[in-house]
């Protein structure tokens, strides 16, 4: 039977996944594919972009409570055990480039909040709009978060690989 540390390190392994690809799939589908007429285009992004942020808000938490959680349990959490010393390099690789990637679109994504054209309201916060900021900074910073999108279908396709790889 598994460990109860081992269910909890699972638990938000799979927690963390599943919002992170709910995040990938769903601000883009709600922008694009969703009637804004029905409440008009500035609280249909207003939504958008706020579910978005609790979204990814609740992303880093897991991720960092994931990164946290085994130093804090006492009981040594059984992990896929490497091949060989390249394939322990590269599985190491692998989760610090996932882990970056995720602590990297949410820093961008507070960057395009903050830059953003149309005043936004997340956590009750009021984010006024800056329309200078969101000409000369908002492109650069999201044209960053969307190559960081694409980074991180690639690690997971890439993490997905290794299981497959490290199962067989």
């Amino acid at each position: 039977m598994k460990s109860k540390t081992y269910i909890v390190d699972r638990t938000l392994h799979w927690i963390s996944a599943f919002l992170l690809l709910f995040m990938l799939m769903n601000l883009s589908s709600q922008l694009h594919n969703v009637n804004w007429e029905i409440k008009g285009q500035l609280e249909h992004r207003q939504d958008a972009v706020e579910v978005h942020a609790l979204i990814g808000i609740t992303l880093v938490l897991f991720t960092l409570a994931r990164l946290i959680f085994p130093y804090l349990s006492k009981v040594k959490i059984p992990r896929v055990e490497a091949k060989t010393n390249k394939h322990a390099f590269f599985i190491k690789l692998t989760h610090i480039a996932l882990y970056s990637c995720i602590l990297s679109l949410a820093a961008t994504g507070i960057a395009l909040i903050n830059n953003y054209e149309i005043p936004l309201t997340v956590l009750g916060i009021e984010i006024a709009p800056d329309r200078e900021s969101f000409y000369n900074s908002f492109p650069k910073i999201h044209e960053i978060h969307m190559v960081l999108k694409q980074t991180i279908w690639w690690l997971i396709a890439i993490h997905f690989i290794g299981i497959m790889y490290a199962k067989k």
